[in-house]
């Protein structure tokens, strides 16, 4: 058993590190259940499906009056459907550490003052489907060359999809930086996998991949980085199997 401080995870906004200018936050994750519960069913109690998925992600901590990072991203987000893409590592950044990521929309902003208290806000945002959890796939490291990442042995494959997130706050010198996702059965033989190859970043980027509904994921899964040209981008890569 182990235990981890909170002061050790980190936030990853839209194509922003922001984790300087939050002090806490509170990710949920929900789903609803439909009552199936029939005469000719299992008696001595009631029976469920599984209905759609929900989820919130709460903010706090001391507005930055310089940098204004991640509340330039909270502004932009406002009004803007599926516009605050957000990934949170509890357990820091490490290759195969714990992700919760949440794409959504802003829902709540506010700002405090006391005349004895720094300035500071809370924000809140409501997800679109869920707050998936998962791994990260790439940790939170710079790459320099064309290569493969070191693997994620997830245990056992899965067979219903998921999504993937690539945070790239860092990037500078190259033409270009494409990253995809693989997997294998056996951590010897590699396929790429099924949407979830990025769009070729030339510059900081987010994105989220969505892989659909029934499609596999085999039990190990990496990152491919392919540059163009000479120079580094810092990046972090999430997937979580539903």
């Amino acid at each position: 058993m182990s235990f981890v401080l909170g002061a050790t995870s980190r936030l990853f906004v839209n194509k922003k590190a922001v984790s300087t200018t939050v002090a806490g936050w509170t990710a949920s994750h929900s789903r609803s259940y439909g009552e199936v519960t029939t005469m000719g069913g299992t008696v001595g109690g009631t029976s469920f499906v599984p209905g759609l998925m929900s989820g919130t992600l709460a903010l706090r901590g001391p507005q930055d009056s310089v940098g204004q990072g991640l509340h330039a991203e909270i502004e932009a987000a406002k009004g803007v459907d599926n516009s605050f893409l957000a990934t949170l590592c509890p357990d820091g950044t490490a290759l195969g550490a714990f992700a919760m990521t949440i794409l959504g929309d802003a829902a709540t902003h506010e700002i405090s003052a006391s005349v004895s208290e720094a300035v500071g806000f809370t924000f809140g945002a409501t997800a679109d489907e869920s707050v998936d959890m998962g791994f990260l796939a790439h940790g939170y490291v710079a790459e320099t060359a064309t290569g493969n990442g070191a693997s994620v042995d997830r245990g056992a494959a899965s067979a219903n999809g998921g999504v993937a997130v690539l945070h790239m706050p860092v990037y500078s010198g190259f033409t270009s930086v494409t990253v995809k996702l693989q997997d294998s059965a056996d951590n010897s033989t590699w396929a790429d996998l099924s949407g979830a190859t990025f769009t070729a970043a030339t510059a900081i980027q987010a994105e989220r991949k969505f892989l659909a509904a029934g499609s596999a994921i085999r039990r190990y899964v990496r990152t491919v980085t392919t540059v163009a040209g000479t120079g580094s981008a810092t990046f972090l890569v999430a997937l979580a199997p539903r």
